[in-house]
């Protein structure tokens, strides 16, 4: 039974839609690979390939991509600590790279295949004969050979076969073969038999996406579950102090304690956004505020510990804490850490953040000695369930929002968090290959680094105008949009989900009229183009935008052909709305007020009666 034409126009949309972002993510995961070749040194020619040369540019990107996984789940930054990993060679046994993993008592055996061109990426899988290629049994048991009696590279006899009879106690470790890229779907227990019965975990291309490529895009590619911080107990011999709550149906244990500035300042220089989930401000954010400078010279300019007088702490959200001062260490104690958030003290823990970078690239350490902060601890006591993890979330966010109300926050960013935002941002990246900015700059890593363009953001405020521009709601897109970020009820009533994907084609149609509005003239000195389309570019963007929105989607062509078609007959419709009655009042003898038009009552009315030429 064939779709309706307005099914089939939809349907239609959608994959226009999802295939330039599908051609966005793998562009940009390309530009991220290439980015990890080029900290190969020159010694190691398999990832400098010869511009041309296709199969060795694959090649290099599928061993990048393996660096990937490293850097993105384990926070190995550095080559040099990845590429120990590195089996991928002649001879390999099928295993590209391997990591044990200390903490989880995993043994990670990896296999990595990057495609072509994007639809072969997210199409063309593993084949069955590839992974039975995989000599995970045989080089796990030891062996040296294959079974055709060719010997293993060294890589796989001396690095990962070493490091497993390194390990003393191997028996406490499973096995886990990860393999980056599709397998056709392959049924689990199908992949075990295909792998000599080991555990297999796909990364499909929607997972190499999602949780390898965003993470590492907007910094938040790697953080312990783990995290250890070391304690001074010199002062009082006592670790910290205990409080219980009860709030939301959750148990609430507090723990309050000082701990060594500079632990703090090695924890936010590792992680960086990694613990600012829950905080409304992104890393690099927090380094626009002058309150850095007093934060710096309390560390730098005073010998004693002052800094504990002076400052207000940081608090930290976690899963599970425990502490221990029997370390069989001499005044020393332990905190270790579940899943930490850092959700107030931002701008202290940057500071120190950036004070520890300093000393670790003159490697002196020598101005923390001593000084130590406030940390506040909140942890949740009992077991996560669907039922209680809610009620966590929304406390969560309530304690974020409060332990940073007494500090100048916008309410765009106190928004930042909220379950609509985090929504869309995960629709705009997966569906579009967009990058919703719900916290200032977030995504400043991906820039700085050259993974993404500045038009690949999604300007939050300029999504707002986006969404009333798409309601016809014209006047209000170019007026005062801060009321939207008073309550999560306002953002609620604006960004509803079943819009979202007129809004993802409208932010894109906003892009083009931006272009055309500083694309140069035809006729010298014409700045807004009104020869060729009337006032729309100089007064009536938003117009212009709401049309091509609700005309440009629902006939299923792309954003930059919806414009076209509309600018082709916008003098047009002006000279229409001019003609009609309700628009009198904006007559001034024979010309006509476009400017207080395009921001009054009825320019949206007459945009949803006038039928523009879109096809």
């Amino acid at each position: 039974m064939k779709l309706g034409t307005e099914a089939a126009l939809a349907v239609a949309a959608k994959k226009i839609s999802g295939d330039a972002g599908q051609q966005r993510l793998y562009n940009t995961l390309g530009r991220v690979l290439k980015s990890l070749c080029a900290e190969a040194p020159q010694s190691l020619p398999v990832y400098h390939p010869k511009p041309g040369h296709h199969e060795a540019e694959i090649l290099a990107k599928s061993r990048a991509l393996l660096h990937l996984y490293l850097k993105a789940r384990f926070g190995l930054v550095s080559f040099e600590d990845r590429e120990r990993y590195i089996t991928d060679d002649p001879q390999d046994g099928g295993i590209d790279a391997f990591y044990i993993d200390e903490s989880s008592k995993k043994i990670h055996i990896l296999q990595a295949k990057f495609r072509a061109n994007a639809k072969n990426f997210s199409e063309v899988g593993i084949t069955p004969g590839e992974l039975l290629k995989m000599d995970v049994k045989r080089v796990t048991s030891g062996e040296k050979n294959d079974e055709t009696g060719v010997p293993y590279n060294q890589k796989i006899t001396k690095n990962l076969q070493k490091a497993l009879r390194g390990l003393t106690d191997i028996g406490r470790y499973d096995y886990k073969v990860v393999i980056l890229g599709n397998t056709n779907k392959l049924t689990q227990s199908a992949l075990k038999k295909l792998i000599d019965g080991f555990d297999v975990e796909e990364f499909h291309h929607e997972r190499i996406y999602n949780e390898l490529l965003f993470p590492v895009i907007n910094g938040t590619y790697f953080s312990e579950p783990n995290l250890t911080i070391e304690l001074n107990l010199t002062n009082s011999g006592q670790t910290h102090l205990d409080y219980d709550v009860k709030a939301r149906n959750q148990k609430i244990n507090i723990k309050l304690l000082f701990v060594p500035t500079s632990e703090v300042g090695r924890v936010s220089s590792k992680y960086k956004n990694s613990i600012l989930k829950y905080n409304p401000r992104s890393f690099l954010e927090l380094s626009q505020n002058s309150v850095n400078k007093e934060i710096q010279s309390s560390i730098d300019n005073n010998s004693g510990n002052e800094f504990s007088l002076f400052n207000n702490g940081v608090t930290i959200i976690s899963d599970q804490t425990s502490v221990n001062s029997n370390t069989a260490k001499i005044n020393k104690g332990q905190i270790v850490l579940k899943n930490p958030q850092l959700i107030n003290g931002g701008q202290t823990a940057f500071t120190l953040g950036r004070i520890y970078e300093r000393c670790e690239k003159e490697n002196d350490f020598s101005v923390f000695k001593g000084k130590e902060v406030l940390l506040r601890v909140i942890s949740f006591v009992g077991r996560q369930t669907p039922t209680n993890i809610t009620d966590r979330l929304e406390l969560i966010g309530e304690v974020s929002k409060a332990s940073n109300s007494q500090t100048k926050v916008d309410e765009a960013d106190r928004r930042s968090n909220d379950e609509i935002q985090l929504k869309i941002q995960k629709h705009f990246f997966e569906v579009y290959g967009l990058y919703y900015e719900r916290k200032k700059g977030e995504f400043s890593d991906g820039l700085h680094s050259g993974y993404i363009d500045n038009h690949l953001l999604v300007d939050r405020d300029r999504l707002i105008r986006v969404c009333l521009a798409a309601d016809y709601r014209v006047a209000q897109a170019r007026s005062s949009i801060s009321k939207f970020y008073k309550s999560s009820e306002e953002l609620e009533e604006l960004f509803k989900l079943a819009g979202v994907e007129k809004y993802a084609y409208g932010y894109q149609v906003s892009q083009f009229v931006e272009y055309s509005r500083k694309a140069k003239p035809k006729t010298a000195g014409d700045r807004y183009h009104t020869k060729q389309y009337g006032q729309g570019l100089r007064y009536g963007q938003y117009a212009i935008l709401a049309a091509a929105i609700n005309s440009g989607q629902p006939n299923a062509v792309t954003p930059e052909q919806a414009l076209n078609m509309i600018m082709s007959d916008w003098k047009k419709f002006e000279e229409w709305a001019e003609s009609r009655t309700s628009n009198k009042a904006y007559k001034i003898g024979k010309a006509f007020d476009f400017a207080n038009y395009y921001k009054g009552s009825t320019v949206g009315a007459d945009l949803k009666i006038y039928k523009f030429k879109v096809k």
